[in-house]
């Protein structure tokens, strides 16, 4: 993992101006700031950036392009903003995508095939629809949205997905296709009713299973998968 300078640069800027930031910087914090549109040009000379972070801003709106010519990124936070949409062309050595606590409804972007980790906590997506382009993902969570089931396939190209978050969402049915190389799933506050084992023998590899707060009656031996160790099961008590 790339090691990043803890130099943070001066925020005092109105509204909508042009930031103006050092050439070589690799990382860039803003917090509690309030910059409702973020343009290309405001990024345009910070070729070596690694690392940014805008947190807690106000953001509504990024121009397309913002963040395409930034091809040295390994890690973009843009979390409790206002965004209703993901950012368009995000480079492609784009490594941590961190977008939780926004207005973001749909899940679309362009391939992104060095992405490791993707967040989407609590944002308003009631659903997905392609299957994305993401063949060396290992975490993706995206709890606290308003998702009731996924298409077929969706998960099919998260080959090297070892954790998997859907925890307070609406889901009736633990989603199919899961990729083998899952080693934790959390699935808890939905409104499961049934877990079958036909659905999940071939994670063979999980540990970690989160079932807590939903409204099974049955588990259907899914409990015997190899290499469980974590089942968690609290406030259910109709489950065997």
């Amino acid at each position: 993992m790339a090691s990043f300078v803890n130099r943070q640069v001066p925020t005092e800027q109105k509204n909508n101006e042009t930031l103006r930031m050092p050439l070589y910087i690799i990382m860039v914090y803003y917090h509690t700031n309030f910059f409702f549109l973020f343009k290309i040009m405001d990024f345009r000379r910070m070729s070596a950036l690694e690392e940014l972070v805008l947190s807690c801003s106000g953001t509504e709106s990024i121009e397309n392009n913002t963040f395409k010519a930034l091809s040295t990124l390994k890690s973009l936070e843009l979390y409790k903003n206002q965004l209703k949409q993901i950012p368009t062309f995000l480079p492609s050595g784009l490594e941590i995508l961190k977008l939780a606590d926004n207005s973001i409804n749909t899940l679309a972007f362009s391939s992104l095939c060095n992405l490791q980790s993707l967040i989407l906590d609590g944002n308003n997506m009631e659903s997905v629809s392609a299957p994305l382009k993401l063949p060396r993902l290992k975490y993706l969570s995206m709890a606290d949205n308003k998702l009731n089931s996924f298409p077929t396939n969706f998960f099919a190209s998260f080959q090297n997905l070892q954790f998997l978050g859907l925890s307070g969402n609406f889901l009736t049915k633990v989603p199919l296709d899961l990729p083998k190389s899952l080693l934790s799933l959390k699935l808890e506050k939905n409104q499961l009713k049934t877990i079958r084992l036909r659905d999940m023998k071939h994670l063979e590899n999980l540990s970690e299973f989160f079932l807590s707060e939903n409204q099974l009656t049955s588990i259907d031996g899914a409990q015997l998968l190899p290499n469980l160790t974590t089942l968690d099961l609290t406030g259910i008590f109709n489950a065997f």
